[in-house]
């Protein structure tokens, strides 16, 4: 079955403990148009206190999701993680070897 209008969820509530998550809240994108070749072209930003221990940084989870008859379907197609953690502290090195 070919893709309709692709989404992404991002689960922002993977980044913080669970005792401190109730006060995040969930961002998506808006479903895109349809065509043979639907790409996801968004923007989004958020602040958000992050761990700075390397063993303690987390990974963005993040879910792709078709709309179907107008939102009533919303099947899973895909799913990816951003290694939030590991893009911090190399920028951090890149950051530090520069000054060096």
């Amino acid at each position: 079955m070919p893709v309709k209008k692709a989404f992404i969820k991002f689960n922002l509530k993977s980044l913080v403990a669970p005792t401190e998550g109730m006060d995040v809240k969930n961002f998506q994108t808006q479903p895109g148009p349809t065509g043979a070749n639907p790409t996801i072209n968004s923007f989004l930003s958020f602040r958000m206190p992050l761990p700075t221990d390397p063993l303690y940084c987390p990974k963005l989870v993040c879910n792709v999701h078709d709309y179907i008859f107008k939102g009533i379907k919303q099947p899973i197609i895909g799913y990816f993680t951003i290694p939030i953690g590991e893009i911090m502290h190399s920028i951090k090195k890149e950051r530090e070897s520069e000054i060096k």
